[in-house]
């Protein structure tokens, strides 16, 4: 009977609180799950006896459980280890390492960077922050075959920006002194994202992300889907004009101008680094 089952699912987590707990609080679950419940037991104690050990979720060891089988179950598990369902959240919760955050980037030879005959790198974040380099000039760029195509200024380098992850860059200290530019998108995400780099790196400058580039290609424009409406504090008056100006739809409705669209003649006259000669 259902009552029986429920009292078996009790003792196979008598000797585990929080989840005869969540077995307690959740019976129907408990319930669907219960040919499950062996494996679920088996991944809390594995998960809960490996807090913070730093190690991959791949390192799993527990009977008839993997990576998948704790993915799957995410939200269950994360309830009875009392941390966050998310997929980041679990893991940072349990100390549990993350795959790790890479950026990639293209530097001048002149910089010495390891690896001095390569082009291009992608380096975990937080092994890049560790390196001793003095950049002139750092150019962030939103979108990759933009981000490739521009040359790299001599004795500078050319990150891939990529949305919000731009924020990863912001963290680099060596990063302080240098020339910062930032071309993104002209849409409320673009001066958004611009918004949030200057909270780390507060001297960036915004290139071809205004009024004359957005209007010089008015044939171009797309819709934004899900537009901003944040209260951005960290613009100049003339990208908070034109910021608050798309919020209010006042050049049209959701209008958006994406890097990639811009002729590529305009951005060579605008964009120091992008002309021919500045390798």
């Amino acid at each position: 009977t259902m009552v029986r089952r429920f009292d078996d699912l009790l003792a196979l987590a008598e000797r585990h609180p929080q989840v005869r707990e969540w077995i307690v609080g959740h019976p129907h679950r408990a319930l669907e799950l219960g040919h499950e419940m062996p494996r679920l037991i088996a991944a809390y104690v594995w998960l809960d006896s490996h807090r913070q050990s730093q190690r991959y979720l791949r390192e799993i060891s527990a009977p008839g459980v993997d990576t998948k089988f704790a993915e799957r179950h995410r939200t269950v598990l994360a309830a009875m280890l009392g941390v966050s369902s998310t997929a980041t959240g679990f893991l940072a919760d349990l100390g549990l390492r993350c795959k790790p955050a890479l950026v990639r980037l293209r530097p001048s030879p002149a910089l010495g960077f390891p690896g001095a005959t390569l082009t291009e790198l992608a380096v975990r974040s937080e092994e890049l922050a560790q390196l001793t380099v003095a950049p002139r000039v750092a150019v962030i760029v939103e979108n990759e075959i933009s981000y490739l195509s521009v040359a790299v200024p001599e004795g500078g380098m050319v990150f891939w920006g990529k949305g919000f992850e731009v924020e990863r860059i912001g963290r680099l200290r060596w990063l302080a002194e240098a020339d910062v530019l930032y071309w993104g998108d002209i849409d409320t995400h673009g001066f958004a994202i611009l918004d949030r780099l200057r909270a780390r790196l507060p001297r960036a400058r915004s290139v071809l992300m205004d009024r004359d580039t957005l209007l010089a290609h008015r044939d171009r424009w797309v819709t934004e889907e899900n537009p901003a409406k944040s209260a951005l504090t960290r613009l100049t008056p003339d990208e908070y004009d034109l910021y608050s100006e798309l919020v209010a739809d006042g050049l049209g409705e959701r209008v958006r101008l994406e890097q990639e669209r811009i002729d590529w003649q305009w951005v060579q006259q605008r964009l120091p680094a992008a002309r021919p000669g500045r390798m």
